[in-house]
C-alpha cells in the first residue's frame, strides 16, 4: 500500500482499520483484541511515519472523566486566606518558600507556620485525596516512570487543565508530588528513576576505563536500565558525558583522545586526532601523545591506542637495534629494509640512511651494531657552514627559517661540533656571550643521525637580535662561548 500523504491521526487509525478487514477480516472492535499491530503499521505503510503521528490528543474523549482540576481548587478555596497563601507559597509551589520566610510574613514562628501547612495539607487531603490518587494512576499509566517534559505536561493538562489558571500549578504540584516525579535535566521522573539516576552515578566508575570511557552496555544491565524508558537523560542526570557515540565519566582532554581513536579505529596523525577531538594542535596534546601510557607512537607522526600493538614506534634506530637483538647480535640487511618500513610506516631508503651511519657495521649481508662508535676529526676550514673573521675566528652560517623561531634545531658540520667539544654521543650547552642573558645553545651529535650533528635552543638568541625568516644567522665561535653578528660583512670565506 501506499504511505499516506499526511500524518494525521484520524487518517492513521482510518488506514490501521482498513488494514484489519483486508488483511485479517476483522469485522468488529473485539476482533481486534488478537491482531499484530506491528504488522498493521507494517502492511499500511505507516511504520516510517509512526514516531510523528501523535493521537494524545483524542484522549481528551475522556476528559470529563479523569479531571480533578476544578475539584482541587474548590478544595484550595475552602482554606482560610492565610493557609490558602501558604499552600500556593510553599505547600504546592514549585520553588517552595521557606517557612521562616512565611512565618515572618505572617507574624508567627517558624513552628506556627508548619503546624499551619499540616493542617492545610490535612483539610485537602480529606477533600481531593481520592481525585489525585486517581489523577496519579492515569499518569503513572501514560507515562510510567519517566518522561520526556513535553509528553508529560500533556498528560498532566489532561489531569488538571480544568483547573483555574490561578491555582493551575498547585493542582499540578500535588498530582506530581502524590507521584513522587520531579522535573530533571531534559526529563520528568519518579522515586525509582531517581533512584537509578542515583545507582548510575555511584556504579559508572566500576565501569570505566583508565581514560574514563564507561561500558554504557554493562552499566545499564547493572543498574536495570534496559527497560527503562529515557536512558539518554537518566545518565545525564547521572553527571556522566556524552563524547560521540561513547559515555565518559568526565569530559577530559584524554578522555576526548581516546574515545576519537577508538571511534576512527585506526592510527592517526595528531592533526586529525586534533581535528575530531575539538582539541587545539599543539605542545599540551603532544604531551599528552607522549606521556600517557594509553597512547602510543605507531609511525613517525601517527598516534594510536596502545591496546592496538605490543611494539610501539620509538624510531627506526631503536627499531634496528632491537631486530639485532633479537637476531643474537646480527640482523639481514634485506630482511630489516624489507620489514621495517612495512610495520612502521617509513622509506627503505630511511632504514638504509641509518643502517650507513656509524652506529652500525654492515659485513656482507649482515648488520651489527657498533659499541663505542668513532668518527675521524673533521677540519673547520673544509666546513661548508663556517666563514671566518678577519682576526681569524670560525663563524658559524646558516639561513634563518620560520622553524628556528619555533625552537627547531639547525643541522652543523661535524668540525664545528668537534670544535665546540662535542664527539659522537655526546652533548653540550654552549652560552652565549652575546647577547647575554639568553638560553644556551645546545649541541648533540647522535652517531645514528645521518644528518650529522645538530644546535638547538637558538630561538631566544635569533630574537634577541631582532633575526627574521630568510635573514642570515652569524654566530662566532668564541673559545668562551658563542656571539652573534649583526651581519657578514666583514667576514671571509677562508681562514687568514
Amino acid at each position: 500500500m501506499t504511505q499516506p500523504t499526511r500524518a494525521d491521526y484520524h487518517d492513521a487509525v482510518d488506514r490501521l482499520l482498513a488494514c484489519a478487514v483486508l488483511f485479517h477480516g476483522a469485522d468488529t472492535v473485539a476482533d481486534l483484541a488478537s491482531l499484530d499491530w506491528n504488522s498493521l503499521l507494517e502492511q499500511s505503510g505507516l511504520g516510517a511515519e509512526a514516531n510523528q503521528i501523535d493521537f494524545s490528543q483524542s484522549a481528551s474523549a475522556l476528559r470529563s472523566e479523569i479531571q480533578m482540576g476544578q475539584e482541587f481548587a474548590g478544595a484550595l478555596r475552602s482554606l482560610d486566606e492565610r493557609r490558602r497563601r501558604i499552600a500556593l507559597k510553599r505547600t504546592y509551589a514549585r520553588h517552595p518558600e521557606k517557612l521562616a520566610a512565611l512565618g515572618s510574613e505572617f507574624g508567627v514562628s517558624r513552628e506556627r507556620a508548619r503546624q499551619l501547612e499540616v493542617r492545610l495539607r490535612h483539610a485537602v487531603d480529606q477533600q481531593v485525596a481520592g481525585s489525585v490518587d486517581r489523577a496519579v494512576g492515569w499518569l503513572r499509566r501514560a507515562v510510567g516512570s519517566a518522561a520526556r517534559p513535553e509528553k508529560f505536561d500533556r498528560i498532566l493538562d489532561l489531569l488538571v487543565g480544568d483547573a483555574p489558571p490561578e491555582l493551575r500549578t498547585a493542582a499540578e504540584v500535588a498530582v506530581m508530588s502524590a507521584g513522587g516525579y520531579e522535573r530533571l535535566e531534559g526529563v520528568v521522573g519518579d522515586e525509582r528513576y531517581r533512584a537509578l539516576i542515583d545507582d548510575a552515578r555511584r556504579l559508572a566508575p566500576g565501569f570505566a576505563n583508565e581514560a574514563g570511557v564507561v561500558d554504557e552496555q554493562g552499566l545499564r544491565a547493572v543498574v536495570g536500565g534496559d527497560g527503562t524508558p529515557e536512558w539518554d537523560a537518566l545518565v545525564r542526570n547521572a553527571r556522566l558525558v556524552r563524547i560521540g557515540r561513547s559515555l565518559v565519566i568526565r569530559d577530559t582532554r584524554r578522555a576526548r583522545v581516546f574515545v576519537a581513536l577508538q571511534q576512527m579505529d585506526r592510527p592517526c596523525r595528531r592533526e586529525t586526532i586534533a581535528e575530531v577531538t575539538g582539541l587545539a594542535d599543539g605542545s599540551s596534546l603532544s604531551s599528552l601523545l607522549s606521556s600517557d601510557p594509553l597512547f602510543v607512537r605507531f609511525t613517525k607522526d601517527r598516534w594510536g591506542l596502545a591496546e592496538w600493538t605490543d611494539e610501539p614506534y620509538e624510531g627506526v634506530v631503536e627499531a634496528i637495534m632491537k631486530r639485532i637483538g633479537e637476531g643474537g647480535g646480527e640482523a639481514s640487511v634485506a630482511s630489516l629494509v624489507a620489514e621495517i618500513p612495512a610495520r612502521f610506516d617509513v622509506l627503505p631508503a630511511t632504514v638504509r640512511n641509518y643502517i650507513g651511519t656509524r652506529k652500525f657495521q654492515v659485513v656482507g649481508e649482515m648488520v651489527r651494531v657498533v659499541d663505542r662508535p668513532t668518527t675521524p676529526v673533521q677540519s673547520l676550514s673544509e666546513a661548508r657552514d663556517v666563514v671566518w673573521t678577519r682576526e681569524g675566528r670560525p663563524v658559524l652560517h646558516f639561513t634563518i627559517g620560520g622553524h628556528h623561531l619555533r625552537g627547531n634545531s639547525q643541522k652543523i658540520s661535524g668540525a664545528v661540533a668537534q670544535h665546540l667539544g662535542v664527539g659522537l654521543d655526546e652533548s653540550a650547552k654552549i652560552p652565549f656571550v652575546h647577547p647575554a642573558g639568553v638560553d644556551a645553545a645546545s649541541v648533540i651529535w647522535r652517531s645514528y643521525d645521518p644528518n650529522g650533528p645538530e644546535m638547538g635552543r637558538l630561538r631566544e638568541a635569533l630574537l634577541e637580535c631582532g633575526l627574521l625568516p630568510g635573514d642570515t644567522a652569524y654566530v662566532v665561535l668564541h673559545p668562551g662561548g658563542l656571539s652573534m653578528l649583526q651581519d657578514g660583512m666583514e667576514l671571509v670565506d677562508a681562514a687568514p
